[in-house]
């Protein structure tokens, strides 16, 4: 097991602690009620609970604060001229521009480095192009953010698994002047797709074998730190009405796919910080919990000073909430049941999908009460629906269907793992993995247990999570 997560399970509160509680983020929270007395006592004890915090916090058991809370952002690197000049230089002084605002306050940033230059269409990205682009961040970007006054180390660079400059961006790992920045690399639908074609014996629009780049990727997200892999197209809406969108770009510490210049309010809850030792005993915490979260999550959306007019905007209209579900092992292991058993299975499922309800009524009870994401266009919605069930059935279908919120909970598959001393082998964890079926996202944040796994554990484990993925109802 890795030093860092015994580490986190060793410093989270022990069951039923309380800590500090941010009082910016309470009096954030509390103005936009109007029962204001009433939900600041259920705020403070939801913001002292062991159980919520920040997603990645800069320390074991911090607590949850305004900046953490939004402090994630993901932005696409600028699509300029493919000319060598403007690719090693002077397209460095657009991207620090944009990083600038970001990185300032001190959140984290993922730059997307899929499509740098203004390809033409069904255009492969030139590995020359990426080799200029690293090239100029070595060299031009440090200086260019030194003069905003901001301090490297909190840059991830992203990027597709079949871009032909992998390699390039890859050395970057090394660049101390950029703080070492993250690499997120996102394997494609295609790939994976390829993968299962060629153990069926079926072929598949695939240039060549996928099998050695898929061993290359999986050995080097094994074996390196700060290299994360990721699936594409793992995010779904949770409300029945709205369309998905097109991913571009990586929210650096949740790590999922999600669109460029999005706005997202995470927060992290434990399940195996909750201070119950009994499954029934737990339920009535959680879902008091899960309430709460919800309901502070959607205060801070309009509380929060975004970086950017993009940020602002999305935010007001979609409303977009990432309430990370962590601990299954550690919840399992404390409760003494095993793994690898059906009915435990079968109660992390239950449980799963008793909590992805709970966020949906809850969801619905605020759209009832405040109205529902104006991304979702009701208006609009309303009127067609109208001319088929008539004005007063459309609207009571939307009324039952909307959702404040575009996205909800998400999920990652290394939470099945035991954060502490494991009870069994790690291995025997992978059968808790349907539990992601109930995700509206699918993320790999708590990758840091890959080393503790072994190399064919962690493949099987990506694939698993794959075809999970994509077969979900």
């Amino acid at each position: 097991m890795s030093q860092q997560h015994i580490g986190r399970m060793a410093s989270v509160p022990p069951g039923g602690a309380r800590r500090a509680v941010d009082t910016r983020l309470l009096d954030a929270a509390s103005s936009a009620e109007a029962q204001c007395r009433r939900w600041s006592g259920e705020f403070r004890w939801l913001l002292g609970h062991a159980a919520i915090g920040p997603v990645a916090g800069p320390e074991p058991g911090a607590a949850l604060t305004l900046a953490a809370a939004a402090g994630q952002h993901a932005v696409c690197f600028p699509r300029v001229s493919g000319d060598e000049d403007w690719l090693a230089g002077r397209s460095m002084a657009v991207v620090a521009r944009r990083l600038a605002p970001l990185l300032a306050p001190g959140s984290e940033v993922a730059l997307d480095l899929s499509a740098v230059t203004r390809a033409a269409q069904g255009e492969r990205p030139r590995p020359e192009h990426m080799r200029l682009v690293v090239r100029g961040l070595e060299q031009a970007l440090p200086g260019a953010l030194q003069r905003y006054g901001i301090a490297p180390g909190r840059l991830t660079l992203s990027v597709r698994a079949d871009h032909p400059g992998i390699g390039d961006l890859l050395r970057l790992r090394q660049c101390g002047a950029l703080g070492h920045p993250r690499i997120a690399i996102r394997l494609p639908d295609v790939l994976m797709q390829a993968l299962c074609a060629a153990g069926e014996g079926r072929s598949i629009a695939w240039s060549g074998d996928p099998l050695p780049l898929w061993q290359g990727l999986t050995g080097i997200g094994h074996r390196e730190p700060g290299v994360h892999l990721l699936l594409q197209q793992t995010t779904r809406p949770p409300c029945t009405l709205s369309g998905g969108e097109r991913s571009d770009a990586v929210l650096p510490l949740s790590l999922f796919e999600t669109r460029a210049d999005s706005a997202w309010l995470a927060v992290e809850l434990r399940l195996d910080a909750l201070p119950i030792d009994a499954p029934a005993a737990a339920l009535a915490e959680l879902r008091r919990l899960l309430r709460a979260t919800l309901r502070l999550a959607d205060n801070l959306v309009e509380q929060v000073e975004w970086p950017s007019p993009e940020l602002g905007q999305d935010a007001l209209v979609n409303r977009r909430v990432a309430l990370h579900l962590t601990g299954f092992g550690d919840v399992i292991d404390r409760w003494g049941l095993d793994p690898e058993q059906f009915a435990t299975v079968r109660l992390a499922v239950r449980w799963t999908g008793l909590v992805r309800r709970i966020l949906l009524r809850e969801s619905n009870a605020l759209a009832r009460e405040r109205g529902p994401f104006p991304g979702l266009e009701l208006r609009e919605l309303q009127a067609s629906l109208s001319r088929s069930f008539g004005t007063e059935r459309a609207r009571r279908l939307l009324r039952q269907a909307g959702l404040r919120h575009r996205h909800l909970l998400v999920l990652s598959p290394y939470g099945v793992f035991p954060s502490g001393n494991a009870r069994r082998p790690l291995p025997a964890y992978l059968h808790l993995l349907p539990v992601t079926r109930f995700a509206d996202t699918i993320a790999m944040h708590g990758d840091g247990i890959v080393r503790a796994l072994p190399p064919q554990t962690f493949r099987r484990l990506l694939r698993l999570t794959w075809a999970i993925a994509h077969n979900r109802p």
